[in-house]
């Protein structure tokens, strides 16, 4: 073997040996630091849910972490199975989402009431909800369920 093929064996066997390490450390062969990868949160911490019974209404709350947006059209409220319409819903924001397009979301904090009077009791009240990340991760739908007294 001549000295060309040698050192070029040595620098390619360095070059691969140092390949795993640099994956490891999310560093890019093309660029001059470490690349960053955004760290998401559980959706229970993107999307803090609760509820409150006051009086006749079931009131539900959710305090959305900065960088997080619930979507409007995802949003349901379903009785025992059934369709609710969602009263006194606030407007949203427009937003143009990667994955669905044109939409309105909620940012921050969103707030709804759902009528219960006249529910029985044991009724099934089901919300549904989805959100995203402005990063680009989409969680996938979510459900928290109340019964009524």
């Amino acid at each position: 073997m001549n000295l060309k093929s040698i050192l070029l064996l040595t620098g390619s066997l360095t070059l691969q040996s140092a390949i795993p390490a640099f994956a490891n450390n999310n560093f890019s062969l093309f660029a001059n630091k470490p690349q960053s990868v955004p760290a998401f949160l559980a959706a229970e911490e993107a999307f803090v849910y609760s509820q409150l019974q006051q009086d006749q209404q079931l009131n539900v709350f959710w305090q959305i972490t900065d960088g997080y947006y619930l979507y409007k059209n995802k949003l349901r409220v379903t009785i025992n199975g059934n369709e609710h319409t969602i009263e006194g819903l606030p407007a949203g924001k427009d937003y143009h989402d990667e994955y669905f397009g044109d939409v309105e979301i909620f940012q921050y904090e969103l707030q709804l009431s759902v009528p219960i009077a006249e529910l029985a009791p044991k009724s099934r009240v089901t919300i549904h909800y989805q959100g995203c990340a402005v990063a680009g991760l989409c969680y996938p739908p979510m459900t928290k369920t109340f019964i009524s007294q």
